[in-house]
C-alpha cells in the first residue's frame, strides 16, 4: 500500500492488531510517502508497542 499526502490533507491514522508487528520501521516511513516530506515529515511520528503478557 502507497499513500500520497498529495491527495488528500485530512489526518491520517494506521491502526494494526495487536498480533502485527513492523521490524524495519523504515518499511512503514517509505510505504507512507509524506513521512518523508521534508516540512510534513518533522511533524509525523510512528510509534509502536510490543505486545506483552507478564
Amino acid at each position: 500500500v502507497r499513500v500520497s499526502a498529495v491527495l488528500t490533507n485530512a489526518p491520517y491514522l494506521l491502526n494494526l492488531d495487536c498480533d502485527h508487528y513492523i521490524n524495519n520501521s523504515r518499511a512503514l516511513r517509505e510505504a507512507m510517502c509524506f513521512m518523508m516530506d521534508p516540512l510534513l515529515g518533522k511533524k509525523v511520528c510512528y510509534v509502536q508497542f510490543p505486545q506483552r503478557f507478564d
